[in-house]
Protein backbone atom coordinates (compact mmCIF):
# COMPACT_ATOMS: atom_id res chain seq x y z
CA UNK A 1 0.00 0.00 0.00
CA UNK A 2 1.23 3.48 -1.11
CA UNK A 3 1.42 6.46 1.13
CA UNK A 4 -1.50 7.81 -0.78
CA UNK A 5 -3.78 5.12 -0.32
CA UNK A 6 -2.43 4.55 3.77
CA UNK A 7 -3.11 8.66 3.74
CA UNK A 8 -7.18 8.06 2.06
CA UNK A 9 -7.76 5.37 4.36
CA UNK A 10 -6.86 7.14 7.67
CA UNK A 11 -9.30 10.14 6.21
CA UNK A 12 -11.90 7.93 5.32
CA UNK A 13 -12.25 5.90 8.70
CA UNK A 14 -12.54 9.70 9.98
CA UNK A 15 -15.18 10.72 8.13
CA UNK A 16 -16.95 7.77 8.41
CA UNK A 17 -17.13 8.20 11.83
CA UNK A 18 -17.91 11.63 11.76
CA UNK A 19 -20.51 11.40 9.47
CA UNK A 20 -21.70 8.70 11.62
CA UNK A 21 -21.82 10.93 14.79
CA UNK A 22 -23.42 13.74 12.83
CA UNK A 23 -26.12 11.27 11.58
CA UNK A 24 -27.16 10.13 14.56
CA UNK A 25 -27.63 13.71 16.38
CA UNK A 26 -29.60 15.10 13.09
CA UNK A 27 -32.09 11.79 13.29
CA UNK A 28 -31.92 12.45 17.14
CA UNK A 29 -32.58 16.10 17.09
CA UNK A 30 -33.22 17.52 13.98
CA UNK A 31 -37.53 17.43 14.27
CA UNK A 32 -36.77 19.78 17.70
CA UNK A 33 -35.15 22.54 15.46
CA UNK A 34 -36.66 22.41 12.17
CA UNK A 35 -40.21 21.41 12.93
CA UNK A 36 -39.41 18.91 10.00
CA UNK A 37 -39.78 15.22 11.36
CA UNK A 38 -36.50 13.51 9.87
CA UNK A 39 -36.62 10.62 11.59
CA UNK A 40 -38.57 9.40 8.50
CA UNK A 41 -36.64 6.38 7.38
CA UNK A 42 -36.27 5.79 3.53
CA UNK A 43 -35.06 2.15 2.03
CA UNK A 44 -31.93 3.14 1.34
CA UNK A 45 -30.89 4.08 4.99
CA UNK A 46 -28.46 1.85 6.60
CA UNK A 47 -28.78 3.73 10.17
CA UNK A 48 -32.35 2.66 11.23
CA UNK A 49 -34.47 1.12 14.13
CA UNK A 50 -34.27 2.94 17.84
CA UNK A 51 -31.72 5.45 18.92
CA UNK A 52 -30.12 2.41 21.08
CA UNK A 53 -29.73 0.47 18.05
CA UNK A 54 -28.73 2.56 15.53
CA UNK A 55 -25.75 3.85 18.67
CA UNK A 56 -24.89 0.09 18.63
CA UNK A 57 -24.35 0.42 15.01
CA UNK A 58 -22.73 3.59 14.93
CA UNK A 59 -20.11 1.77 17.53
CA UNK A 60 -20.08 -1.51 15.37
CA UNK A 61 -18.60 1.02 12.64
CA UNK A 62 -16.14 3.06 14.76
CA UNK A 63 -15.01 -0.42 15.92
CA UNK A 64 -12.31 -1.06 18.42
CA UNK A 65 -8.56 -0.15 18.36
CA UNK A 66 -7.39 -1.05 15.22
CA UNK A 67 -8.93 2.14 13.53
CA UNK A 68 -7.66 4.44 16.35
CA UNK A 69 -4.56 2.99 15.79
CA UNK A 70 -4.17 3.17 11.99
CA UNK A 71 -4.88 7.21 12.87
CA UNK A 72 -1.99 6.84 15.43
CA UNK A 73 0.41 5.41 13.08
CA UNK A 74 0.08 8.15 10.43
CA UNK A 75 0.28 10.40 13.51
CA UNK A 76 3.39 8.84 14.82
CA UNK A 77 5.28 9.53 11.34
CA UNK A 78 4.14 12.98 11.00
CA UNK A 79 5.37 13.68 14.88
CA UNK A 80 9.08 11.95 13.67
CA UNK A 81 9.91 14.01 10.57
CA UNK A 82 8.41 17.24 12.48
CA UNK A 83 10.29 16.56 15.21
CA UNK A 84 13.80 16.00 12.58
CA UNK A 85 12.85 19.15 10.95
CA UNK A 86 12.59 21.33 13.69
CA UNK A 87 8.75 21.63 13.07
CA UNK A 88 7.61 21.93 16.81
CA UNK A 89 4.16 23.18 16.42
CA UNK A 90 3.55 20.62 14.39
CA UNK A 91 4.73 17.87 16.52
CA UNK A 92 3.34 19.30 19.16
CA UNK A 93 -0.03 19.23 17.48
CA UNK A 94 0.50 15.58 16.78
CA UNK A 95 0.88 14.46 20.13
CA UNK A 96 -1.93 16.10 21.47
CA UNK A 97 -3.93 14.25 18.77
CA UNK A 98 -2.37 10.86 19.74
CA UNK A 99 -3.06 11.41 23.10
CA UNK A 100 -6.55 12.04 22.26
CA UNK A 101 -6.89 9.12 19.62
CA UNK A 102 -5.74 7.45 22.05
CA UNK A 103 -8.08 8.18 25.10
CA UNK A 104 -11.05 8.54 23.10
CA UNK A 105 -10.35 4.65 21.90
CA UNK A 106 -9.99 3.83 25.07
CA UNK A 107 -13.14 5.05 26.01
CA UNK A 108 -14.75 2.19 23.60
CA UNK A 109 -12.28 -0.49 24.91
CA UNK A 110 -11.54 0.22 28.50
CA UNK A 111 -9.92 -3.10 28.87
CA UNK A 112 -7.17 -1.30 26.99
CA UNK A 113 -6.41 0.84 29.50
CA UNK A 114 -4.14 -0.70 31.91
CA UNK A 115 -1.56 -1.37 29.32
CA UNK A 116 -1.52 2.12 27.47
CA UNK A 117 -1.04 4.06 30.73
CA UNK A 118 2.50 4.18 31.10
CA UNK A 119 2.45 5.49 26.93
CA UNK A 120 -0.15 8.05 27.80
CA UNK A 121 1.40 9.26 31.48
CA UNK A 122 5.02 8.90 30.70
CA UNK A 123 6.09 8.60 27.30
CA UNK A 124 4.19 10.60 25.30
CA UNK A 125 4.90 13.38 27.95
CA UNK A 126 8.40 12.70 27.47
CA UNK A 127 8.51 13.36 23.95
CA UNK A 128 6.56 16.21 24.63
CA UNK A 129 8.97 17.92 27.58
CA UNK A 130 11.44 17.03 24.34
CA UNK A 131 9.49 19.32 21.68
CA UNK A 132 8.48 21.77 24.38
CA UNK A 133 12.50 22.41 24.90
CA UNK A 134 12.97 22.03 21.10
CA UNK A 135 15.89 19.81 21.75
CA UNK A 136 16.77 17.88 18.92
CA UNK A 137 18.94 15.26 20.78
CA UNK A 138 16.44 15.21 23.15
CA UNK A 139 13.79 14.37 20.36
CA UNK A 140 15.37 11.52 18.83
CA UNK A 141 15.98 9.41 22.23
CA UNK A 142 11.77 10.25 23.20
CA UNK A 143 10.73 8.69 19.78
CA UNK A 144 12.83 6.06 20.50
CA UNK A 145 11.26 5.85 24.04
CA UNK A 146 7.94 6.09 22.54
CA UNK A 147 8.57 3.34 20.12
CA UNK A 148 9.40 1.09 22.53
CA UNK A 149 6.26 1.93 25.12
CA UNK A 150 4.19 0.92 21.80
CA UNK A 151 6.13 -2.49 21.52
CA UNK A 152 5.37 -2.87 25.84
CA UNK A 153 1.89 -2.05 25.18
CA UNK A 154 1.66 -4.22 22.06
CA UNK A 155 3.06 -6.64 24.24
CA UNK A 156 1.06 -6.93 27.04
CA UNK A 157 -1.86 -6.80 25.14
CA UNK A 158 -1.08 -9.56 23.43
CA UNK A 159 0.17 -8.58 19.75
CA UNK A 160 3.69 -8.21 20.22
CA UNK A 161 4.00 -8.97 16.40
CA UNK A 162 2.74 -5.59 15.77
CA UNK A 163 6.15 -3.98 15.31
CA UNK A 164 6.65 -0.29 15.30
CA UNK A 165 9.95 0.97 14.26
CA UNK A 166 10.84 4.56 13.44
CA UNK A 167 9.17 5.80 10.07
CA UNK A 168 12.32 5.57 7.05
CA UNK A 169 9.61 7.50 4.86
CA UNK A 170 7.65 10.70 5.36
CA UNK A 171 3.63 10.10 4.63
CA UNK A 172 2.47 13.63 4.35
CA UNK A 173 3.52 16.73 2.28
CA UNK A 174 3.78 18.75 5.25
CA UNK A 175 7.63 19.66 4.92
CA UNK A 176 8.80 22.89 7.14
CA UNK A 177 12.72 23.23 7.89
CA UNK A 178 13.22 25.42 10.40
CA UNK A 179 16.72 25.77 12.36
CA UNK A 180 17.17 24.02 15.29
CA UNK A 181 16.05 20.89 13.16
CA UNK A 182 17.13 17.31 14.69
CA UNK A 183 18.50 16.08 11.27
Amino acid sequence: MGRAQAVAIVALLVALGAFTLAAVAWRKGGAAVSGVDHAAVTADEWLTGPVGSQLHTVERQLRGLDVAMAEIGYRFTELYFAGLDGNWDYANYQTQKIDLALRLALERRPKRGPSSQPFLNEDLPFVSGAIMARDPARFREAMDLLRTGCMKCHTNEKVPFFTVELPDHRMSTIRTIRRGSAK
